[in-house]
């Protein structure tokens, strides 16, 4: 494994065909004592699940901004074809706009300057004024009433559909038609007069609660305003209630597996007829950060959708997943077995090591402890399995061109 940083060989990691675009350089091979070999790529024309992960402060978020910057970099013709859908939780990756300045003297290294990337955020209103006051490109994040399921709105409250309030509120949602607001809603358990009344306003409380949040709309946003051909679209979901982050991302991720499909039988309805066809819905990669939020052992109603479609289903209608976690033992089992490239920083809690050691595939070669091991402390440096050319590398993942503020805070201000 250390070998391989001194050769000469560059390596693109997930490559299934023979193309020579769509390369995002991510870094370069690390060997032991500390030199740097040849860059390393991940091909990007072929959608990817990709899992980072690492202990807090070891580089997971950071990477994740490399592969957004390198995607933004693709040429023109390519990346028009790819939208980057970045779910924020923690409201960090709006500085992507923004060169990063602090790090000149490494890029330098790297044969790199500064540069900041053109994003659009979507966010609560709270959120919108914040960003507007920087000068940012921000709008309000709206979700249409109609395409939340009863079940959704089960799992958002917290209730069961055996529940005597889940029942009013399913019967009120299932009666509805076309598109609908809040108020349609609280209209419609109101005039429900198959139950008391204490009862009905259990039920009206939990949508008024809903209004407060400022996101559900008769209209809502249409999918191909959040998914943008060449564009990076940030949801900064950060001043949400957890379950409601649930929500948001499950809806958006299914209503862009279900487009996709679409999209994928119009392409091949034009291939077959011998002409181009351009999606207003390109291959989208969603990227996630602290995904053990939307991917835990537990149920979630992300898990039917990011699971179930884009990690089983995926490859074919053309979507992406790159995800990060500082906790791999908190995520489901089956998203790390689903991974073709994982990426680990330093990670020195057994329980993590073990989640990846039960899915370690054959080819590797001893223990994923004893591999983690080589990666030392040294941020910014990870062991890298990619599952379909077979092979671990361990590479200095690159500095970021934009500006990271996923660093943690200190009293000291210079």
């Amino acid at each position: 494994m250390e070998a391989a940083g001194l050769t000469a060989k560059v390596y693109i990691l997930g490559r299934r065909g023979k193309e020579e675009d769509g390369l995002l350089n991510i870094g370069r091979y690390y060997a032991l004592d500390a030199s740097l070999g040849s860059n390393v790529y991940v091909d990007a024309l072929k959608p990817h699940v990709i899992l980072i992960c690492g202990k807090r402060g070891y580089g997971k978020s950071y990477t994740l901004g490399v592969f957004i910057e390198e995607i933004m970099k693709l040429d023109d013709k390519i990346r028009k074809n790819i939208a980057i859908i970045v779910v924020d939780t923690l409201g960090i990756f709006w500085t992507l706009s923004f060169p990063n300045s602090k790090q000149m003297n490494e890029l330098s290294k790297w044969g790199m300057e500064p540069e900041g990337f053109s994003i659009s955020i979507l966010t609560s209103n709270k959120m919108v004024e914040e960003y507007n006051k920087r000068g940012m490109n921000a709008g309000k994040l709206t979700i249409k009433t109609s395409e939340i399921h009863p079940l959704e709105w089960m799992n958002l409250f917290g209730l069961s559909m055996e529940s005597e309030t889940g029942a009013i509120i399913t019967r009120a949602v299932t009666e509805m038609d076309g598109d609908y607001s809040l108020d349609d809603i609280i209209d419609s358990i109101k005039n429900d007069d198959r139950m008391e009344e204490y009862k009905k306003i259990v039920a009206e409380n939990f949508f008024l609660m809903a209004k407060s949040w400022n996101i559900f709309d008769k209209k809502g946003m249409e999918i191909k305003d959040i998914v943008v051909p060449g564009k990076v679209t940030i949801l900064d979901v950060s001043s949400y209630p957890e379950e409601l982050k649930s929500l948001i991302v499950a809806i958006i991720a299914r209503k862009i597996f279900e487009e996709r499909i679409n999209e994928r039988k119009k392409e091949e309805d034009a291939k077959m007829k011998g002409m181009k066809y351009s999606p207003s819905i390109p291959i989208t990669w969603l990227a996630i950060d602290e995904a053990h939020i939307f991917l835990p052992h537990e149920e979630n109603i992300c898990k039917d959708v990011l699971i179930k479609q884009w990690m089983r289903q995926g490859r074919q209608p053309g979507v992406a997943l790159i995800m990060a976690t500082q906790r791999p033992s908190s995520i489901d089992e089956e998203v790390i077995s689903h991974s073709d490239i994982i990426i680990s920083h330093r990670l020195t809690a057994q329980e993590d090591i073990d989640a990846l050691n039960r899915v370690r595939p054959t080819y590797m070669h001893g223990e994923m402890k004893e591999a983690i091991k080589k990666v030392g402390k040294e941020r910014g440096v990870a062991l890298i399995v990619d599952d379909v050319s077979e092979s671990v590398h361990i590479i200095k993942i690159r500095p970021r061109m934009s500006w990271h503020a996923g660093e943690e805070p200190s009293a000291k201000n210079d």
